[in-house]
């Protein structure tokens, strides 16, 4: 019996040792498999932010991206969001939402973009899901036009975040570029964007 119990015990042992040098060894070949993995580019409009957290100027203010700031840097909520959180806090059941989300987010977010009189949202012709953040849209547009529009165009605006870029490259999609912003107005150029719209094939996407 006891040396049943001596020769487990230095069973155990034995692996107890081994146990750290397979983990060594695991992942020196986890390593080896993303040793060619290229670093993303740096997005210029977050490298500000980076810039801005490096800055030890304790008068520095951060332009990079486009959030709601008090005197102090710190986040600020405003009023209607703290309003809209009351309403419905407590009010909604935690379920699995249908694969376009929540119906009635959707049917709302279509009347605030749209306008309630608009004829195409009259006659019910205007489709939308729910998806998480712009780059969630993005991501599931690209895919959702590489299979069902492949040979159409999306195009970008110049300028814009960098990783839109990236998302259509990497779902198959061809894409253009539109005028958008005017950096002798900061403003939009309206008459850029309709000339760039106009001469676009038809079908494009924007």
């Amino acid at each position: 019996m006891s040396a049943l119990v001596g020769g487990a015990s230095q069973s155990n042992a034995c692996g107890a040792l081994l146990r750290p040098l397979r983990a060594i060894a695991t992942s020196v070949r986890s390593a080896s498999w993303w040793a060619n993995v290229e670093e993303a580019p740096r997005d210029p409009i977050l490298g500000v932010t980076e810039k801005f957290l490096a800055d030890p100027n304790p008068e520095k203010i951060n332009l990079g991206v486009g959030a709601y700031r008090d005197d102090d840097g710190k986040p600020v909520v405003l009023d209607c969001v703290r309003e809209a959180e009351r309403r419905i806090l407590g009010k909604k059941f935690m379920e699995y939402l249908p694969m376009g989300g929540m119906k009635e987010f959707c049917d709302q977010s279509v009347r605030l973009a749209y306008g309630d009189d608009n004829p195409l949202v009259q006659a019910n012709r205007v489709a939308s899901v729910q998806s998480l953040s712009g780059t969630g849209s993005c991501r599931l547009m690209a895919d959702f036009m590489k299979k069902f529009r492949p040979e159409a165009k999306i195009y970008i605006t110049i300028p814009t975040w960098s990783n839109h870029h990236s998302i259509w490259l990497d779902a198959g999609v061809e894409q253009e570029t539109y005028r958008y912003y005017k950096p002798e107005t900061r403003g939009l150029d309206f008459e850029g964007m309709m000339e760039d719209i106009k001469g676009a094939p038809s079908g494009s996407f924007f």
